[in-house]
């Protein structure tokens, strides 16, 4: 099946792109332009976050 609206790049192939330079991969892995990366990371952690998607599984030793 042809993909119309995808383009194969060094990142994977697009899937969308943005006027911005952001962009997401036909195999949904997203990239982000520089004016927008960090926004974007955190908009994601805070996301992860909220929906409590993770969990310690080590906890860092201190020295003493």
């Amino acid at each position: 099946m042809e993909k119309k609206y995808s383009k194969w790049t060094v990142e994977g192939e697009k899937k969308t792109s943005w006027i911005c330079g952001c962009f997401q991969t036909a195999d949904g892995y997203f990239k982000f332009c520089n004016e927008h990366e960090n926004i974007m990371q955190k908009a994601i952690q805070d996301k992860v976050d909220s929906l409590d998607m993770t969990i310690v599984v080590a906890e860092k030793s201190t020295v003493q």
